[in-house]
Order: structure tokens, then sequence, then C-alpha cells
């Protein structure tokens, strides 16, 4: 399979999601409390591992074998956790967890799910057709360059939504 990422664009995912981690913990001064931080910082890295993991790895697991006399723009699987219907419930899950469960392991890895699905969706932003394949398969829309940039600023107007509902 191709690899759609660099190395280089991987790793500022990765740092990104750990930066927006510390700003986290050092926002709540979640050092105070060891158990708590601990418990936080292992379910914001398991979300951020699961969706690395699903790239690299695990979607062998469950892709079937791509053919390549199907006319498709891309020859990139399709990722269960990029899938449009996952992204359509990722939203309401997200919301549910915030307001309703009081989990922390739960709020960490929907945050860290959110915040790592952002960075992607920006990092594919100019290439329409790409996020097209990774994100919106199956949708019957014809897209240009500015359909995504309006998706990836709702997308970002949502993420900010989130981090002001747990603020409050």
């Amino acid at each position: 399979m191709p690899q759609l990422f660099s190395k280089r664009q991987l790793f500022f995912k990765l740092a990104l999601s750990v930066i927006f981690l510390l700003t986290l913990v050092f926002y709540y001064n979640a050092w105070q409390n060891l158990s708590t931080l601990s418990i936080f910082v292992g379910a914001y890295f398991l979300g951020v591992i699961l969706l690395f993991l699903d790239e690299q790895y695990l979607y062998s697991l469950y892709a079937e074998k791509i053919d390549y006399t199907e006319q498709r723009s891309s020859h990139y699987p399709q990722l269960i956790s990029r899938n449009f219907l996952f992204l359509l419930c990722l939203p309401l899950l997200s919301i549910f967890v915030f307001t309703s469960s009081g989990s922390l392991f739960g709020i960490a890895l929907i945050l860290s799910l959110n915040f790592y699905l952002l960075v992607e969706m920006w990092q594919l932003h100019q290439e329409f057709l790409l996020f097209k394949d990774r994100f919106l398969d199956g949708v019957k829309v014809d897209f240009t360059a500015k359909l995504v940039r309006q998706i990836c600023y709702g997308v970002t107007a949502y993420f900010i939504v989130l981090l002001l509902v747990l603020i409050f």
C-alpha cells in the first residue's frame, strides 16, 4: 500500500497531539493528582495510538483486498476510523461523553480522536480528491477545494465547541 503521509507529516501529527495533551495537563493543573493524570494521559495516548495503528497496520485485518481493476481515484485503503459514518457518529458520541458520562478516560480518548482527525483533515485540505477518498468516500457530492476548506473550518469550530463544553 502506498503511504499517504510522509514520516515528517506523521511526526507532525503525533507531536501536535503531544503538545495539545501537555496544554491540557498544564491548563487543568493535572500533575497535582498523579492517578488522575496517569488515567488521562494513558487514555489520550490510547486514542492517538489507535488512530495511528489503524492507518499503519490494523486496516489489513478488516480491509478487503483492493481490486486494481476497479476505477477509484486512489488505492488507499478505506479506514474504519476515517469512514464517513464514523465521522458522523463521533460528534454525537463526543457530546455524550463530555456532558453525560463524566468519565475521565472517555473524555481523554474522545479528545485525542477528535484532535488527531482534525490535524489530519487540515493536512489533506489542499488535496481535495485525497480528502474525499479519505474522509468522505461514498458521499455523492461534487467536491471542490472551497467545500473541503469549509468542512475543515466547520470541524475546527466543532472542536472549539467541544473544548468550550469541557471548560464549562
